[in-house]
This record gives C-alpha cells, sequence and structure tokens, in this order.
C-alpha cells in the first residue's frame, strides 16, 4: 500500500521599493502584495508548477506611483524552500513572469508576458500603477518530508528618473 501524504508550501514575498538616484519619493508610491504564490498540496517526486496567468496561486503585486515612470524590477529568487532543516528545489524559468499597466489589469493575458524573471525588467507605470505576476514550479523529492515548506522572494522595484 502506497503511504499517501501532502507536502504544503507558501512563499513568503519580501518587497523593497528603491528611489533611483536624483529621484525624489512622494507619498503616493508604493508595493502591495496581492498574493503569495501559493503551491498547495504537493506529493513526493511529483513536481508542481503554478502559472503566472492562475489568479489566486501565482504571486500577484501592486506597484503604484506616478503614472508615466519608469521603473526597474529586480527579483532575488530562492532555489529552495525550506522546513526545518529540509529543502524543497524551487524552480523559476525564464519566461514565468508577466505584467501588465492597463487600466484593467488581466492576468489571463496580460500586456506583457513571457518575462525573465532573473534578469531586470524595465515598463512603465500606468494610470493604475503596474502589476506583476510570478509563477514557478516545485520539485519534491521521493522522500520528501511533511511539513509547510517556505521561501523569501524578493522584488526591488526603482525609479528610473527617465
Amino acid at each position: 500500500m502506497r503511504r499517501r501524504f501532502s507536502i504544503w508550501q507558501r512563499t513568503i514575498l519580501f518587497i523593497s521599493l528603491v528611489w533611483g538616484l536624483g529621484v525624489s519619493a512622494s507619498w503616493g508610491q508604493s508595493i502591495t502584495v496581492n498574493n503569495d504564490l501559493s503551491f498547495g498540496d504537493v506529493f513526493p517526486g511529483i513536481p508542481k508548477s503554478i502559472a503566472k496567468t492562475t489568479p489566486g496561486s501565482a504571486a500577484e503585486f501592486l506597484i503604484s506611483g506616478t503614472a508615466g515612470s519608469e521603473v526597474s524590477l529586480d527579483f532575488t529568487l530562492p532555489t529552495y524552500m525550506n522546513f526545518g532543516g529540509y529543502n524543497m528545489q524551487l524552480v523559476f524559468r525564464d519566461t514565468d513572469c508577466a505584467l501588465d499597466s492597463s487600466a484593467a489589469p488581466d492576468q489571463t493575458d496580460p500586456g506583457a508576458d513571457n518575462l525573465d524573471p532573473w534578469h531586470t525588467i524595465t515598463y512603465r507605470l500606468g494610470s493604475n500603477g503596474l502589476t506583476v505576476w510570478l509563477g514557478g514550479t516545485v520539485v519534491p523529492r521521493l522522500n520528501q518530508r511533511q511539513g509547510s515548506y517556505t521561501a523569501l522572494i524578493v522584488l526591488t522595484v526603482a525609479y528610473t528618473g527617465n
């Protein structure tokens, strides 16, 4: 009889907003985490992917500020999730990011799709800011220990001054 159990994970998102040199910050600028990247139940030996277009599971950030301002986005992405002393591999592909600066952002059909979260992304804020989505894949081992695995994703946003 095969033993079945689930491994639950989530990511903890850490956001930093950086103002570029020579650019003064105004009070209306912020980043909001609308959704954590959540894999839900995962089973040993079976990789699970969350697409950036999956509402409620993909990470979602809202960057607000002055419409038309150019910003750069830099992710610091983990390669493992942790639970106690145990690790589980976490993979981000070069197409796992999407964003939309339209007045009505659509996660299932974003304005800019298949972006590489491993490299700097430069984009302009729209009238309602900029919505960013991030997906990923978790790769549990066959003997993966059950638990609530977490990892830290850092998104740094900087005004470019352009």
